[in-house]
């Protein structure tokens, strides 16, 4: 990954910018995208990285938008490396889809006339370095593991909880909807309700030190 800081900007060409006032120079009235679309906050969790940023939604949502294109870019960009912690800032990053394990967004469901009734499937997954519980959404009478093979690349689930390790710190957030690389997923099971609802006396989120016994 750590090529995803160089030749930023330079193959995807639909509408990313670095902040609304920069969409208001001279061509953005002569490109709708810029104005119709707005930008969200994005977070990209990578095998040795996660990648904190802004992205256009030039989609109806981001599944969408991440099924669509191979390469999104990411603009004002933090990298936080899992490793030894350490991070950058660069103003501009190019992510490949095949890098990307799974991210949380802002941004809408998509039109409501457009959604069918499914049942919820609580979910267990590891990807990467990454511990993942939340429920996927699939058709009635469609087996939950048998109804995530035939999705695209990138697969939505809500209610979701993430636990992993950086340098230093153990990590446990509830980052509510995600979208997950199904190609990058190393096990799956089936999970109990009980196990994607976490009860943390501290809130919906904590950090602390690593258990003693663990190596990097």
């Amino acid at each position: 990954m750590a090529h995803v800081i160089q030749d930023a900007g330079r193959r995807l060409l639909f509408a990313f910018q670095r902040s609304e006032a920069e969409g208001a120079g001279p061509g953005a009235a002569s490109d709708p995208g810029r104005t119709r679309h707005p930008m969200v906050d994005f977070v990209a969790y990578a095998e040795d990285c996660v990648l904190s940023g802004r992205i256009r939604l030039s989609a109806e949502r981001m599944t969408d938008l991440l099924n669509d294109h191979e390469e999104i870019q990411l603009v004002d960009v933090m990298v936080q490396r899992l490793r030894d912690g350490g991070a950058l800032e660069t103003p501009e990053v190019l992510v490949r889809r095949e890098e990307i394990l799974f991210v949380h967004a802002a941004g809408p469901r998509g039109e409501l006339a457009r959604r069918r009734r499914t049942l919820m499937h609580p979910l267990a997954m590891q990807l990467g370095p990454y511990k993942v519980r939340g429920y996927l959404h699939a058709l009635p009478g469609s087996p939950p593991l048998v109804a995530i093979r035939g999705r695209q690349p990138m697969v939505p689930l809500t209610e979701a909880w993430i636990e992993y390790d950086d340098a230093s710190l153990h990590h446990r957030h509830h980052v509510g909807a995600i979208v997950v690389n199904r190609e990058h997923i190393d096990w799956i099971t089936l999970a109990q309700e009980v196990e994607t609802q976490f009860h943390d006396p501290f809130g919906r989120s904590c950090e602390g030190p690593l258990p003693e016994g663990h190596f990097g």
